[in-house]
């Protein structure tokens, strides 16, 4: 899968659908006449998308292992901006979100929407092993794959280089971090999570200013990958700002 290829599920053929993007074809499960796939199906031909109701056997040849919901649609390529588009003006807060290196599709999906839920100005996607954005991520981000702009990088670290040129501070998400709710977070910020298995990758982390954690309940090591995103996002996004 691309990240031009198919989208399944209720919430992301939907957050297609009321998107900007074009879409070429809305496929619906034959005999599925319950209230979402009749909305679908009523945005879609309100589009003036081609709609064509299939067997479910034809979704499950698109969908794989994501549950496809009775529906499925195939758009051109997810809008990818450049940095540049997402840093914001000089003497204006700013925030952004960079994941590094994190293959599994679901948590960059749930991360999209959580970047979409609390304001981010833009997501960063880095690293070599980071999934398409249709199929289980757009699924996971339940429509909102054009809520919050995206951008692709294959170095982290240059990006962050270039974001600290524009006053950005660098925070990156450790266990062994300062506990978030004791840091003072500026004006103009990037966050940066890596996968699971390794954090952030090594020249990453030689580009963070400074490292924050979770704190959590004794026996608890760490959270998945996307709920530490969405809580890390939430703290952060709460109005506790300083010029470091």
């Amino acid at each position: 899968m691309t990240d031009s290829d198919w989208v399944v599920g209720f919430h992301a053929v939907l957050g297609l659908l009321e998107s900007r993007q074009a879409v070429e074809v809305v496929w619906v499960q034959d005999g599925r006449r319950d209230e979402r796939v009749r909305k679908v199906v009523s945005k879609a031909r309100a589009r003036g998308a081609d709609v064509r109701f299939v067997p479910s056997g034809k979704l499950r040849e698109v969908a794989g292992t994501v549950a496809h919901n009775g529906c499925a649609a195939r758009s051109g390529p997810v809008p990818l901006r450049e940095i540049e588009d997402c840093i914001a003006p000089e003497g204006r807060p700013g925030k952004l979100l960079l994941l590094d290196d994190v293959s599994d599709p679901h948590n960059l999906g749930a991360a999209i929407r959580s970047a979409a839920a609390f304001g981010v100005d833009g997501l960063i996607i880095a690293g070599p092993s980071a999934p398409p954005l249709g199929g289980a991520a757009a699924k996971a981000a339940a429509g909102h794959v054009h809520s919050v702009p995206l951008v692709r990088a294959k170095v982290a670290a240059d990006v962050l280089v270039h974001l600290a040129g524009e006053g950005y501070w660098v925070f990156g998400a450790d266990s062994t971090g300062e506990d978030l709710g004791r840091v003072k977070v500026p004006d103009r910020w990037v966050l940066c999570v890596g996968s699971e298995e390794r954090g952030l990758r090594a020249k990453t982390r030689h580009r963070v200013d400074e490292w924050v954690s979770i704190p959590m309940a004794p026996g608890v090591e760490s959270l998945n990958v996307s709920v530490a995103t969405g809580v890390l996002l939430y703290a952060m996004t709460q109005g506790n700002s300083e010029t470091p």
